[in-house]
């Protein structure tokens, strides 16, 4: 168990009154604006502050959320200051909770692949109340709402889920007929570290004579077909007509490395599940999911180093020269599909980079779109929690903080490269992180598998689409019957 030291308000006022001075009252503020009936004079603006309950003062916070992993910030809280600014950010956060409520937060971690879910439904059917809130993980989500363990978060209004400090795009398509248990916002950094996107290699680009495709995503116009002419540019740049991952030291240059084909149905709005009237829906196997995997086909073909996949029996570490992560900064990759998170190990390389989403099906699809992580941990509360409104209170409040003490820092940091804020990827970020959603058929399983077979097909291009889908689909229907029927 991890906890805070029970240190005094008294103290913990002098630990933050430099940070409260500096920046913690500025983005709470009003604008000042200028009055003509009153002569000319500076007045306040009307628009209130944040107003911070401390009807709990003298209690405990207790979470239970992930660990930090695979390179992503899930943790809340810090130990101490360490002049890391991220860090920082974290702490001071937290201890301005505390100081604004008077509850002092108390941090269980475990595992968000191989225990958070086993342990969180342990603690609920025992029936004692021991945690406020659990950052559920999105893929085990059904699992406790089809048991009725959690709350729907809609029944309370101190979430202000329409405020900034919330995921609008990522908790409006994870609201299921009215109906809220796991909600994404800025208190837990792994739900934006774990969004995926588009890295390339802008020494690469620069070298090839191709323009930055920052404008495209601002015009509307990156899409599929847009991303395949950079990547048949930026192919083969060596010569080397083998294009062979198994030797380390390779010359071959890909257009992509990829980890994850599925993202890529994602950003062309393919979800294979979504909700509709307040029940879940298929939306596969259209004529434009056909088309799309076409598309995708074109792409993914190793043979003319357009693409390589980063397949399961490849060396697993990011630190391996042939992995999807270790070709790209190794310059032997344009792009490369990974995790915002992996902006970290981009900072010292020889290259300048950017990040961009992932493309559109074509120029007439309205908006881009991103997922996360299949684990990502939102924001729950157990029905073991004794009261909820608290907990919504408690968690507004800490995740209100978060937006204005720790998004800023790591929106600025998180694309610093060799001293400098690449400006262009921070606009490209906040895109990115506005059209995130959830994947529904990781969270409800269904179409998973369906799903995994069409993109085996696609890289293999066998282009079988129309008959995997048949075999899946009334295993698909029943589980969808199953899900809408639990509703």
């Amino acid at each position: 168990m991890k906890s805070n030291r029970l240190i005094s308000l008294a103290l913990l006022c002098g630990l933050i009154l430099g940070q409260l001075a500096s920046c913690g009252d500025e983005s709470v503020s009003p604008e000042s604006t200028t009055d003509a009936a009153s002569g000319g004079e500076t007045t306040q603006a009307t628009e209130p502050a944040y107003e911070f309950s401390t009807a709990y003062s003298g209690s405990t916070f207790s979470i239970l959320n992930a660990g930090d992993v695979y390179n992503m910030r899930a943790e809340i809280d810090r130990e101490e200051s360490t002049g890391e600014s991220l860090n920082d950010a974290m702490y001071e956060r937290c201890r301005t909770f505390e100081d604004r409520t008077g509850v002092l937060i108390e941090e269980h971690c475990e595992h968000v692949d191989t225990d958070l879910a086993n342990y969180a439904m342990q603690t609920i059917l025992s029936g004692e109340d021991l945690y406020d809130t659990i950052y559920m993980p999105a893929r085990d989500l059904y699992k406790f709402t089809s048991e009725g363990m959690l709350y729907n978060l809609l029944d309370y209004d101190a979430f202000k889920f329409d405020e900034p400090w919330w995921l609008k795009s990522y908790n409006e398509a994870n609201s299921i007929g009215g109906e809220l248990y796991a909600a994404a916002g800025y208190s837990q950094l792994m739900i934006v570290d774990s969004i995926w996107c588009l890295f390339f290699n802008e020494t690469m680009m620069t070298d090839l004579g191709l323009d930055m495709p920052y404008d495209l995503v601002r015009e509307g116009n990156w899409t599929l077909d847009r991303l395949n002419e950079y990547i048949s540019a930026g192919a083969n740049l060596n010569g080397d007509d083998s294009f062979s991952n198994d030797d380390e030291n390779g010359t071959c240059i890909y257009g992509l490395a990829n980890y994850s084909s599925d993202k890529f149905l994602v950003g062309a709005d393919e979800f294979i599940v979504e909700e509709n009237g307040g029940k879940l829906e298929i939306t596969a196997g259209s004529d434009r999911f056909y088309s799309l995997l076409d598309k995708m086909s074109t792409i993914f073909s190793e043979s003319d180093g357009h693409a390589i996949l980063h397949f399961p029996a490849w060396p697993a570490t990011d630190d391996t020269p042939n992995s999807a992560v270790g070709l790209f900064e190794h310059s032997r990759a344009l792009f490369l599909t990974a995790e915002l998170s992996k902006t970290s190990r981009q900072r010292d390389k020889s290259y300048s980079y950017g990040i961009v989403p992932f493309p559109k099906y074509d120029e007439s699809q309205e908006s881009y779109h991103a997922t996360s992580f299949y684990g990502t941990p939102c924001y729950s509360i157990p029905v073991t929690c004794a009261d909820p409104e608290r907990s919504a209170i408690l968690g507004d409040a800490l995740t209100y903080l978060s937006y204005e003490m720790v998004w800023p820092v790591y929106r600025n940091t998180t694309l610093e490269q060799k001293g400098l804020r690449n400006e262009d990827s921070i606009e490209m970020l906040d895109i990115i992180i506005k059209s995130a959603a959830p994947d529904l058929v990781l969270s409800y399983n269904i179409g998973s598998e369906m799903r995994t077979e069409v993109l085996n097909a696609v890289t293999e291009k066998t282009g079988n689409f129309a008959s995997i889908y048949a075999s899946y689909e009334s295993q698909m229907k029943a589980d969808l019957d199953k899900v809408n029927n639990n509703q």
